[in-house]
């Protein structure tokens, strides 16, 4: 259980877990879940889902003391899901075959993990959706760290609002956090908040190569673990 005013951050890489642990993560599932795993076409879907949710319990049942099977979950207006009598919060994320999840006591957390691609698009999205700051900042960015920044400040950003448990309908332009390469990450303004980042943590995180990551909480000074998640421990 992370002590009062820290988060903990797990890490899962997909391709690291066998057969047979996939297998034991899978019988972790509700039945609800494991119909959500069985619907992805694609194997690497299937597996990065289960090895999330499965992970999921397994951990959270270690803190709390109970079965993985017995932990209930819901979700809020947004999608956001959060365990039932909200003894622990927490949040996860997937992407390039990495899961990341974290956790945190009476504070709610946001985790993200974005693995870098070519994206065509780019300043485009920049330029018409993100906040006139950012855009200003990304102007200074030279082409050849352009697209690390990018995906470093859009792990910031999903990381912020889904700490606030508002999925996507915050409009990426009314909230601004520090994409500058080598700038301490901030949140340096969101609509509705005077002064953030007085108020917020923001820290990233380095999940291994060809990925970059963020976890994000309304909570000043969030001391961050991390650990790594592996056969092992499902067979513990």
């Amino acid at each position: 259980m992370p002590p009062a005013g820290s988060a903990a951050c797990w890490k899962i890489a997909v391709g690291e877990l066998d057969a047979a642990a996939q297998e034991v993560l899978f019988a972790l599932l509700s039945a609800g879940e494991r119909a959500r795993a069985e619907r992805f076409r694609r194997t690497e879907d299937r597996q990065s889902f289960t090895a999330a949710h499965g992970a999921l319990r397994l951990l959270l049942a270690s803190m709390l003391g109970e079965k993985p099977q017995s932990l209930s979950f819901a979700t809020n207006a947004y999608g956001k899901p959060y365990l039932v009598n909200r003894a622990v919060e927490f949040n996860m994320s997937h992407s390039g075959g990495i899961v990341l999840i974290a956790f945190a006591r009476h504070v709610a957390i946001g985790v993200d993990v974005e693995a870098l691609r070519p994206m065509t698009e780019r300043a485009t999205i920049v330029r018409r959706y993100f906040h006139p700051g950012e855009a200003a900042d990304f102007a200074r960015v030279p082409p050849a760290n352009a697209e690390a920044a990018f995906f470093r400040c859009w792990s910031r950003k999903e990381a912020v609002v889904k700490a606030l448990g508002l999925g996507m309908s915050l409009d990426l332009h009314r909230y601004r956090v520090a994409c500058l390469p080598g700038v301490t990450p901030e949140v340096l303004a969101l609509e509705g908040e005077d002064a953030p980042q007085k108020t917020w943590s923001l820290i990233d995180l380095d999940p291994g190569q060809g990925h970059v990551g963020a976890v994000a909480a309304r909570h000043r000074s969030l001391a961050v673990s991390r650990a790594q998640f592996d056969a092992a421990i499902v067979r513990l």
